[in-house]
C-alpha cells in the first residue's frame, strides 16, 4: 500500500512539476538559472550549514554520553536518511534510517529518544515560522476571501499540530503509553506488549525532562532550530538576488514559511516536485515578483536538493560497505 502510495505521490508532482514547467517556459526557466552561475556554490554553502545546525540540534538532545558518537557520524546519518527520505516519504522514512545509518555506534534507545526530542523541537519552531508566514502574508496583500479562507484554515491546522505538544509537554501527560495500554487492554495484549509499553513511557519521560530539567541543552537545541530556519531564510534571500529580483528579509521569510508549511502538507511527495514549483510560484506572483522567479526559486532548490541526494547516498553506501569490513 505504502508503495502505490508512493508512486501515485510521485506520478501526482512529476505531472504538476511538467505542467508548471510548460506554463513557465524551460527556455526561461533555463536562462533563469544560469544567471546564478557560480552563485551556486554559496547556495550550496548555506543549505550545508542547514543540515550542520539540525546535526547539532541532535546532539544536543542527547545525553553527554551518548554524544561519544561524535557530530560527524550524526551528520553523516543525517545526510543518509534525508537522501532516502527525500526519494520516499520523507520523515517516515528518513528517521529510522538515521538511526540504521549509525549501526552499532549509538543504541536505538538513545537514537530513538534524542530524534523525538529534536523533531518535537523541529515541528514547533516550523509550526512558529508558519503562523508568522501566514500572518504576514494576511496583513502585506490582499488576498481575495478565498485565498484569505485558505490561509485561515492552514493558520487552525498548525495551531492544532502544534500547540497540544506544548500542553502535553508541560502537563507531562502520558498520552501515547496510555492509550497504547487501554488499546492492549482491549485487545487482551497487555501481557504480551508489557515491555513495549515500558519503553514507550520511558521515552515520554525522556521527552519531559529534558524539556523540563536540562535548560541548557535546550537553549542549544533552540539555537540551532532557529538557525536552521535562519539559513532558509537567507538561502531564498541569495538565490533570489542571485536571479537580479527585488529581495527583503521580510518577503524571504515568508517564502520560507511557505516553504516549511509545503514540506509539513506534502511530505509524502517525494521531493516535493511539482508541488513546490506550484506554491512558491503562486506566492511570488502573489507578492508582485511574478510567477517565474518562484518556479525559478523551486527548480534551484531542487538541484540543490539532488546534489545532496547524492552525498548522503554515497555516504550510506560507504557506511554500508565499512560495517560488512568490520563483521568480516
Amino acid at each position: 500500500m505504502k508503495r502505490w502510495l508512493a508512486i501515485i505521490a510521485a506520478l501526482i508532482g512529476l505531472a504538476l512539476f511538467v505542467y508548471v514547467l510548460r506554463q513557465t517556459g524551460l527556455g526561461v526557466i533555463a536562462g533563469e538559472v544560469r544567471k546564478v552561475g557560480a552563485g551556486f556554490g554559496l547556495i550550496l554553502l548555506l543549505s550545508a550549514l542547514r543540515y550542520v545546525s539540525r546535526t547539532g540540534a541532535w546532539l544536543a538532545c542527547m545525553t553527554p554520553a551518548e554524544r561519544s558518537v561524535g557530530f560527524w557520524q550524526l551528520l553523516r546519518a543525517r545526510l543518509a536518511g534525508e537522501a532516502i527520505g527525500d526519494l520516499t516519504f520523507g520523515p517516515l522514512v528518513a528517521e529510522p534510517l538515521r538511526l540504521v545509518a549509525l549501526g552499532d555506534r549509538l543504541t536505538t534507545k538513545a537514537g530513538i529518544s534524542s530524534l523525538a526530542v529534536e523533531n518535537i523541537a523541529y515541528t514547533v519552531t516550523s509550526g512558529l515560522m508558519v503562523l508568522a508566514g501566514a500572518a504576514a502574508l494576511l496583513t502585506k496583500l490582499s488576498l481575495q476571501d478565498s485565498l484569505k479562507q485558505a490561509v485561515y484554515v492552514a493558520l487552525f491546522v498548525v495551531m492544532m499540530l502544534s500547540l497540544p505538544i506544548i500542553v502535553v509537554i508541560a502537563r507531562r501527560w502520558k498520552i501515547g503509553s496510555q492509550t497504547a495500554a487501554w488499546l492492549a487492554a482491549r485487545l487482551n495484549l497487555s501481557g504480551k506488549l508489557n515491555q513495549r509499553l515500558a519503553e514507550l513511557s520511558e521515552l515520554e519521560d525522556y521527552v519531559f525532562d529534558f524539556y523540563a530539567k536540562r535548560p541548557r541543552d535546550f537553549v542549544a537545541l533552540l539555537l540551532c532550530e532557529t538557525l536552521f530556519h535562519a539559513g532558509g531564510i537567507a538561502e531564498i534571500f541569495t538565490t533570489l538576488t542571485l536571479l537580479g529580483v527585488p529581495m527583503s528579509l521580510a518577503t524571504a521569510f515568508m517564502l520560507e514559511s511557505l516553504n516549511r508549511a509545503l514540506n509539513i502538507a506534502f511530505m509524502f511527495v517525494p521531493a516535493l516536485v511539482g508541488v513546490d514549483e506550484l506554491g512558491t510560484g503562486f506566492v511570488t506572483a502573489a507578492l508582485g515578483l511574478g510567477t517565474t522567479p518562484g518556479v525559478t526559486l523551486a527548480v534551484i532548490r531542487k538541484i540543490r536538493m539532488f546534489f545532496w541526494i547524492g552525498v548522503g547516498l554515497v555516504l550510506l553506501l560507504r557506511g554500508q560497505r565499512q560495517r560488512r569490513e568490520r563483521t568480516t
